[in-house]
C-alpha cells in the first residue's frame, strides 16, 4: 500500500475542495459588488430623470414602485439630520467605501485561489 499516494489524494482533494469554495465565494463577493454599482447606476440614471419630472410626477413614480420606499436624502436628514447635499455626498462615499471593501475581498480570494492552484500542480509533481 503507498501511503503517499494515499496522503497526496487526500490533500489535493482538501485543496479542491477550498478552491472550490473560494471560487464559490468570489462568486457571491462578485455579485454583491454588481449590485452595488447597478444601485449607483440606478441611483444615478433615476436623478436625471427625477430632474426632468415635475415634483408631484417624481412623488407618484416612487410611491408606485415602492410604496414603502423612503428616499435616500429623507432617510439621511432623519439620521444624520444633514442637508440634502450632505447626505447625497455620505451615502456616496458609504457606496465608494461598499465597492473597495468589495474589491478588496475579490482580490484576497483570487490570491488564495492562485496560491491553492500551485498547490494543486506541485502535488500532482
Amino acid at each position: 500500500m503507498d501511503t503517499d499516494a494515499i496522503v497526496r489524494a487526500r490533500r489535493r482533494q482538501h485543496a479542491l475542495d477550498a478552491l472550490e469554495a473560494e471560487r464559490d465565494r468570489e462568486a457571491v463577493l462578485r455579485d454583491r459588488l454588481d449590485e452595488v454599482l447597478t444601485e449607483l447606476e440606478g441611483a444615478r440614471i433615476d436623478a436625471a430623470a427625477f430632474a426632468r419630472m415635475e415634483p408631484a410626477d417624481v412623488e407618484l413614480v416612487r410611491e408606485t414602485l415602492d410604496p414603502t420606499q423612503v428616499t435616500p436624502e429623507e432617510e439621511w436628514l432623519e439620521l444624520q439630520g444633514e442637508s440634502p447635499a450632505e447626505a447625497a455626498r455620505l451615502q456616496r462615499e458609504e457606496r465608494e467605501a461598499e465597492r473597495s471593501r468589495l474589491r478588496q475581498l475579490i482580490e484576497e480570494s483570487r490570491r488564495c485561489q492562485i496560491a491553492l492552484d500551485r498547490y494543486l500542480e506541485a502535488l500532482g509533481a
